[in-house]
């Protein structure tokens, strides 16, 4: 299974005459700025040939399939990305209203500001590092800044609130730890229980057939 990361933008300053004839936003859906995750992507490693061969918005990322109910108006409009002024650009054309209802509520709801942030999927091509020690940056500590290698554009969205599927992942994989834990503990617990229970009933039964032996029948283990 491809792994996807995710980091998050917001919108451009627009004009809304020109947007609302051209159905086209923009955002600045990542730059060199370190997020609250200790995370970086530098802007030149971004690869975005194969995006923009293919290039769509989405809205909440619901355009893998994943769900098992695909439904083909979660893809917006058309997108496109390139680096400006050491930002990524997203661009997005919505398609008309007659054709996807969606994308059009979208839209509306971009131009009255009730919608501004976008989350943009990407994969790692290659690892990156963790800071730089010849410039004096943490590498290992709280403040450390991982700094991601080549990473591939994989898609856009526009979302109701940005979120870091990273930071997500580790929470549930420290919960998923701590059940694991908690799981092997009580079988522990159980597994105890049940060979002092055997060896109770081992101990009753060799009792018993004491007793009864001396009355002459003796009990089946």
């Amino acid at each position: 299974m491809e792994t996807k990361n995710y980091t998050t933008g917001l919108i451009r300053e627009f004009d809304r005459k020109a947007a609302e004839e051209t159905r086209t936003v923009e955002f600045v859906i990542s730059d060199d700025t370190r997020d609250r995750h200790g995370t970086v992507i530098p802007v030149d490693n971004w690869k975005l040939d194969r995006y923009n061969d293919n290039g769509i918005v989405g809205y909440q990322h619901n355009v893998y399939g994943g769900d098992g109910q695909p439904n083909p108006d979660q893809v917006l409009g058309i997108g496109r990305a390139a680096v400006e002024d050491g930002k990524l650009i997203g661009r997005v054309t919505f398609e008309p209203a007659e054709i996807n209802p969606l994308a059009e509520k979208i839209f509306q709801k971009i131009l009255h500001g009730t919608l501004k942030a976008t989350s943009v999927g990407f994969r790692e091509l290659e690892k990156g590092k963790w800071g730089d020690k010849e410039r004096g940056e943490d590498i290992s500590g709280e403040k450390a800044t991982y700094y991601f290698g080549p990473v591939e554009l994989l898609e856009f969205s526009i979302v109701n609130i940005p979120s870091n599927p990273n930071a997500l992942r580790r929470e549930l994989d420290e919960e998923i730890e701590n059940k694991t834990k908690d799981l092997t503990e009580n079988i522990q617990r159980l597994e105890s229980e049940i060979k002092s229970l055997k060896e109770e009933n081992t101990f009753i039964k060799k009792v018993l057939n004491f007793y009864q032996s001396r009355r002459g029948y003796k009990i089946n283990n």
